[in-house]
């Protein structure tokens, strides 16, 4: 059991020294994941380094009307500091929806957060309930995987189906969107 914990120990410590050349992120070489419970997809330190440096990101926030009969958000955060941007979209009501994704600079996906909230009967009812349900959206070698809120993969016939409505959701509510890069 020891050798077993051993190696998995010194095998995380040099993945964590080495770089992928494949990847232009610098961000993703700089952060030690050995202290944080990630698989080993590399873009969830994305989402880690993002939720560790939040304060330094600066916010604009743009009102979605047209994508839900609540309304909704997007609020895209940058930082020169960074070579990442992470744009939070929040649709509102029933169907409420939150999907966050973080690109490149050139608006490429890395990771997406989407956190979809189920009511069980109209939310202006009382005692409704919500049931959650979160998924992760990894591209990595032009290619995309799926992960549950565990940060498990899934692995599904309709993943491709799934991907392809993440994609058109976010070329949908960022095309008329000037973002400050």
């Amino acid at each position: 059991m020891n050798r077993i914990i051993l190696t998995f120990a010194a095998y995380g410590l040099l993945s964590c020294s080495v770089k992928d050349s494949s990847t232009p992120d610098s961000t993703v070489a700089k952060i030690d994941s050995s202290t944080t419970n990630i698989p080993a997809d590399k873009n969830f330190i994305l989402i880690e380094d993002f939720e560790e440096t939040k304060n330094t990101f600066r916010p604009d926030t743009f009102e979605l009307y047209d994508q839900s009969t609540d309304g909704g958000q997007l609020i895209a955060f940058h930082t020169k500091d960074k070579d990442y941007l992470v744009l939070d979209i929040w649709l509102f009501g029933e169907t409420q929806k939150n999907t966050t994704y973080w690109t490149d600079k050139h608006l490429s996906l890395k990771i997406v957060k989407q956190t979809n909230y189920v009511y069980d009967k109209p939310y202006y009812e009382e005692g409704y309930k919500t049931k959650e349900t979160t998924e992760f959206y990894s591209y990595l070698d032009d290619s995309c995987k799926i992960y549950d809120a565990e940060r498990e993969e899934i692995k599904d016939s309709d993943n491709s189906t799934k991907e392809k409505k993440i994609r058109d959701f976010f070329t949908d509510v960022t095309k008329d969107i000037q973002i400050i890069k």
